[in-house]
């Protein structure tokens, strides 16, 4: 599940560069593209988060 996460994490980072340097996209697509790679990397963030081990006390 974790490298799942990690996998998703690196896309959607990968695809963010991607959209806001090389693609040649009009305004709303790119607004729609940077949205979707956002709440891509927002939710494997958030998963990675909840998903960590966590030490004893």
């Amino acid at each position: 599940m974790r490298f799942l996460l990690w996998l998703l994490l690196t896309a959607s980072v990968l695809g963010n560069v991607y959209v806001s340097t090389f693609a040649d996209l009009t305004a709303a697509a790119h607004v729609t593209a940077s949205v979707g790679t956002g709440t891509v990397l927002l939710g494997s963030a958030i998963g990675l988060w909840l998903t960590r081990p966590r030490a004893e006390a």
